[in-house]
């Protein structure tokens, strides 16, 4: 098969893992211009994307190279069965499930990831997002999968445990996803800490809900007790369609050197990021992310999309998989 450019100007990160995972998919050769160059700009990224690499050898699924600025990648047949991998403490088990699924979702039996390392990065999504939205909406469209969090492990972290089991998936005629009748709604936050001042998460708790108009009796915060690490993170949980949304951020506490760090503007202007982004789902449009993820599964199964509000992030995924599916 003749090798597919995949060259977006710009790149990000999603699109590199997303292009990854759909060419082992498809068993399509693919080089992605200016990958490297990226990688090499946003040097947080790289470790994640070094698990990649280091699993699709485990598993036998193919080479990943780096030439110049791009990415190559040659894949091999990934079969389903159960996998075992952890990830740096710096990188994130979330990204190596969501390199990994769409592959295994069109395995002819079920197939079982225990994924040990990050579970929490501010570089990827939490599992509740995983667990409740990506999942929930897929299984609207016959992709049926669950994943289990055994203990956190946060940015900087190991040791710790998440497993998924994907099954084979299941035609479902005139699918849609988020297509119930119920308007957007939020049902409250909740504010994770681990081995970190308290005060921090009571701060957060006013800002948010300032912010979002909460009262304090719908924000929560909850301090892990069984983590590796030290660790702080905020979701609120909303719904979309009939579907629950999990908006979310993940405080970046280490640098990549692995130093500890962060200010209190870095904080407002994230709490303020996931205020904005909860206010544009209550005016009907789903999160960037979200959709991002979603979207390689609608044009898989041939599931209409969402009606959201698109962006340059996502026209760049739908951009992908029209070349790729």
């Amino acid at each position: 098969m003749a090798t597919i450019d995949i060259d977006f100007p710009g790149p990000d990160w999603i699109i590199i893992r997303q292009a990854l995972a759909l060419a082992l998919l498809k068993q399509a050769p693919i080089t992605i211009g200016g990958g490297a160059a990226f990688l090499e700009k946003n040097r947080d990224f790289r470790p994640i994307f070094e698990d990649i690499v280091r699993i699709t050898a485990e598993s036998g699924a193919g080479k990943i190279a780096v030439d110049a600025d791009s990415i190559f990648f040659k894949p091999r047949p990934l079969g389903p069965g159960r996998f075992r991998f952890e990830s740096d403490r710096l990188s994130s088990a979330v990204e190596l499930l969501l390199f990994m699924m769409p592959a295994l979702f069109h395995g002819d039996f079920r197939s079982i990831l225990e994924l040990g390392g990050v579970t929490h990065s501010p570089f990827s999504c939490p599992t509740a997002f995983v667990k409740e939205t990506l999942l929930g909406a897929l299984e609207q469209a016959g992709l049926y999968g669950s994943l289990t969090l055994r203990r956190f492990g946060f940015h900087g972290s190991c040791c710790v445990s998440m497993e998924s089991r994907l099954y084979p998936r299941e035609k479902v005629p005139g699918a849609m996803m988020f297509s119930g009748t119920a308007g957007p709604s939020i049902s409250g936050a909740k504010i994770f800490i681990s081995r970190l001042d308290t005060g921090l998460a009571e701060l957060e708790k006013g800002m948010i809900a300032e912010r979002l108009g909460l009262g304090a009796d719908r924000i929560a915060i909850i301090e892990v007790m069984e983590s590796d690490g030290p660790g702080n993170g905020m979701q609120v949980f909303a719904s979309y369609g009939g579907t629950p949304v999990v908006l979310y951020r993940e405080m970046k506490l280490y640098n990549e050197k692995g130093e500890l760090g962060f200010t209190e503007e870095t904080l407002r202007g994230v709490i303020d990021d996931l205020a904005g982004e909860t206010r544009s789902l209550m005016d009907g449009r789903l999160p960037e992310r979200a959709l991002r993820e979603i979207l390689p599964y609608c044009a898989m199964t041939g599931t209409e999309p969402p009606v959201a509000g698109d962006s340059a992030g996502a026209a760049m995924t739908r951009e992908l998989c029209a070349r790729l599916l």
